[in-house]
């Protein structure tokens, strides 16, 4: 399992995470503290905020009640840095520095150790870094998703890791299931659908990109921004025009993120798992390593049949998307799967429930997160891909849910 900076804590905010977050405030008191430390300035100097320019608190003529004040206010900030200090030290459990692959480091694909974040101490994960995260996506309508969210919950015994929303291009960010999400401790993905890339790339909706970057900055959390999934379905070509052009937009929605400190936006690109059938090459549609936080594929179990030869399971459906992003060393994540109930065998769906521990962890090992999707399809001629749709399903998926491998977090 690849940690990653989502899976540190139950606040899901990794050591470096918060070391960035005080990155700014620490720059600017050392630039103070050195100002102070040397000659007694003649002119202002960096002020508390990091901002150049402003009277700083303390000016000094040279007097000796300017020194003491100076000196005083050496102190304090000494204090204040060795406070901050502390607080990194004790988030991370061993020296703030940051990670190859992050903040100028090796690209995270590059890291032999496979993980591009430190392991927390407060994570509970065994020694050879094994385990899945689980969420959902469920509910058609608003007023469905929390108290399905709360059933599937209560029935399975545990909290979901990952909420799972979509939100069309217009949506704003946040909605209220976003805020449910976040109060209730699981981790948020947005899947945010995209608009013409072709008007994209050209500036045409900078003005709502950055809007929609500001409010993620400011949800405080790591985000899970699935940004235009499915890129390569032909529902999607008249508008997404070709992968030339999707990755064109990709990195100027995410040059925007950048540029309004949204750090805390962790990117998911996520094509659908045809797209390496048979060796397929996905390149023509990939942003690169440096570009892209978390790998991810959709696919689904489809047949009604077990004996059909349509009848796959999870490996069957993800092991092509898995050979091609497992070498890559970067975080992986199924972002929609399901199962269709087998009309021929009644334990089918439970079983293919069942089986995904350890097939994960046989065959698949590095992939960090399950989303399942918990919806009824029916009415548009697909399956009903919720959990519970016989008894054995659901007694199969909670079985799913308790099993010690999709149980890596903890409350700490």
């Amino acid at each position: 399992m690849r940690v990653n900076s989502l899976v540190q804590s139950r606040h899901y905010r990794t050591p470096w995470t918060r070391t960035r977050a005080f990155r700014g405030p620490l720059v600017a008191l050392l630039v103070l503290l050195t100002a102070c430390s040397s000659t007694i300035p003649s002119a202002s100097s960096a002020n508390a905020n990091g901002d150049t320019g402003a009277p700083n608190a303390a000016t000094a003529d040279g007097s000796d009640s300017d020194i003491a004040a100076l000196r005083a206010r050496l102190a304090e900030l000494e204090a204040e840095i060795a406070e901050i200090e502390a607080d990194i030290s004790n988030l991370a459990g061993q020296d703030p520095q940051p990670p190859a692959g992050d903040d100028g480091g090796e690209p995270a694909g590059q890291n032999p150790q496979g993980a591009r974040f430190p392991t927390s101490p407060l994570i509970n994960i065994d020694a050879d870094h094994e385990g899945a995260l689980l969420g959902v996506s469920t509910g058609l309508t608003g007023a469905e998703r929390g108290p399905r969210f709360e059933a599937l919950e209560q029935a399975a015994g545990r909290q979901l890791d990952i909420g799972h929303v979509f939100h069309s291009w217009d949506t704003a960010i946040p909605t209220e299931d976003d805020l449910m999400h976040l109060e209730d401790g699981r981790i948020l993905m947005i899947s945010w659908n995209g608009t013409d890339t072709i008007e994209i790339q050209n500036g045409q909706h900078d003005d709502w990109i950055r809007t929609q970057a500001a409010s993620v900055r400011d949800l405080e959390q790591p985000v899970m921004l699935r940004w235009l999934w499915e890129m390569d379905a032909n529902r999607r070509r008249a508008w997404v025009h070709s992968g030339e052009d999707f990755i064109a937009a990709w990195l100027h929605v995410r040059s925007i993120f950048d540029e309004v400190g949204a750090d805390n936006a962790e990117f998911v690109w996520c094509p659908n798992e045809f797209l390496f059938w048979d060796g397929g090459d996905p390149t023509p549609w990939y942003p690169g390593d440096e570009n892209v936080d978390w790998l991810c594929a959709d696919g689904y179990n489809w047949a009604d049949s077990i004996n059909s030869p349509e009848w796959v399971d999870f490996n069957d459906i993800f092991g092509d998307f898995y050979a091609w992003a497992e070498p890559r060393g970067l975080p992986i994540i199924i972002g929609e799967t399901g199962s269709n109930e087998a009309l021929d065998a009644p334990q089918g769906k439970a079983s293919w429930f069942r089986n995904l521990p350890a097939l994960l962890q046989n065959d698949l090992p590095e992939i960090d997160a399950v989303v399942y999707f918990d919806k009824d399809f029916t009415f548009q001629g697909h399956a009903d891909w919720r959990v519970d749709t016989s008894t054995p399903a659901r007694n199969g998926w909670n079985q799913l849910a308790n099993d010690p491998y999709f149980n890596t977090l903890t409350n700490g």
